[in-house]
């Protein structure tokens, strides 16, 4: 419940974020018989949009045609988060207790996760739908975990499995990724693991496969619509390009689309169409001068790469209204025990080994470094890899008890 009051606490009016302020105006347009569009503010004009998630626009519009207010979609969602933190905790403590930690050191680590900054104010303080994602993240790992080590597949975990993925994924996109990388590694672990069914193992990675498929099948025809090509966004080509060019650090730059500044400037030196483009075309021309930069500046590329890294790690957190927020000391804890505890691994201290399972954990981390290294890096994707990134450590902290027994 205090989770719950603070968010209304810091958002009385219950307002939506800026992205989902976009998703709604989308619906809005959409349900006065203009389709699928929005306004482009640099452009003055509204043209079709596909750059954010599609399935909110869905929800919003059947939302509005039952009647009912937008503030209460957001406390709605409030709910959900506050509920789904708790789950989160919970998993946490299960996670590590199946791996051999032992309360209350098991508890603590439950406890230490909804008291992460992150969780308690930079992201989860306010609506976004990460909140939603994230704790239902923690729970399929811990679910595919069990999995491995021979538990019976019951139907409710197999529905509760591909409902919270598929839900993840239509409310995050970039959680296909996420997600590709976890079962990827689940199952290579499954076919060297004895005491699991890589059949049964098998068939509910295809089952999740296919139920993504169908989910996005309305994504994909209304896309298709707009701009001719069946795809699930405009954004990856946008965010490619923020990633990979002269002017970036990194990360997420705030002023990407502003003219005056010099990333705009630097678009349009090799884009000089830009404005007599779609968002789709639009989208093409970014991604292959993206490409076009990392195959010209190699050098440059391998440095971006080692900074998108360290930035990885660094103790920031996100924010919604500014570049970057100062360091913070509970966050700096985390990235450096966890930066501790694989360093300890990969050098084989004290006969520390990576065992089979923990690449099933540390599973997001990759992903979402991946990910960073691929775009840049988001405070907002990050924070899926910060349950796993404070588990870790602990788990490490255990074996090494257990070797001084």
């Amino acid at each position: 419940m205090l989770k719950l009051g603070l968010m209304l606490h810091l958002n009385p009016g219950l307002e939506w974020n800026y992205d989902e302020r976009r998703n709604g105006r989308i619906a809005d347009n959409y349900l006065a018989g203009r389709g699928y569009t929005s306004l482009d503010p640099e452009r003055n004009i509204i043209r079709p949009d596909a750059f954010h998630a599609s399935f909110p626009v869905f929800v919003y519009i059947g939302w509005q045609k039952a009647g009912l207010p937008k503030h209460y979609f957001t406390l709605l969602v409030f709910v959900l988060s506050t509920g789904l933190y708790i789950l989160g905790g919970l998993y946490v403590q299960r996670t590590l207790a199946y791996f051999g930690v032992a309360p209350p050191l098991s508890w603590a680590a439950g406890l230490l996760w909804l008291l992460c900054p992150s969780n308690v104010y930079y992201i989860g303080a306010y609506m976004w739908y990460e909140n939603i994602a994230l704790p239902l993240l923690i729970l399929v790992v811990y679910k595919l975990i069990r999995l491995l080590d021979g538990r019976i597949l019951l139907w409710s975990d197999a529905v509760l499995i591909i409902g919270s993925v598929v839900l993840s994924c239509l409310l995050r996109g970039y959680l296909l990724a996420v997600y590709g990388i976890v079962f990827f590694i689940w199952v290579l672990l499954a076919v060297h693991a004895a005491k699991s069914s890589v059949s049964r193992n098998t068939i509910l990675a295809v089952s999740v496969a296919l139920a993504l498929l169908l989910a996005h099948l309305p994504i994909l025809q209304k896309n298709h619509r707009l701009f001719g090509v069946y795809i699930l966004s405009n954004q990856a080509g946008f965010e490619l390009l923020q990633g990979h060019n002269s002017i970036t650090q990194g990360r997420f730059m705030f002023d990407w689309d502003e003219r005056t500044k010099p990333f705009d400037q630097f678009v349009r030196v090799y884009i000089p169409d830009l404005d007599s483009l779609n968002q789709y075309e639009e989208s093409q021309a970014r991604a292959q001068l993206a490409i076009k930069w990392v195959l010209a500046h190699p050098a440059e590329e391998l440095i971006l790469c080692l900074r998108k890294t360290a930035l990885f790690l660094s103790p920031e957190n996100f924010i919604a209204d500014a570049p970057r927020t100062t360091y913070n000391v509970f966050t700096a804890l985390i990235s450096l025990a966890f930066l501790v505890s694989f360093t300890l691994v990969v050098s084989n201290f004290r006969n520390l080994t990576f065992q089979h399972y923990d690449m099933l954990l540390l599973g997001p981390i990759i992903a979402v470094w991946l990910l960073s290294l691929f775009f840049f890096v988001g405070f907002r994707w990050r924070y899926f890899a910060e349950p796993s990134m404070l588990m870790y450590p602990i788990l490490i902290w255990q074996r090494l008890q257990r070797t001084d027994n």
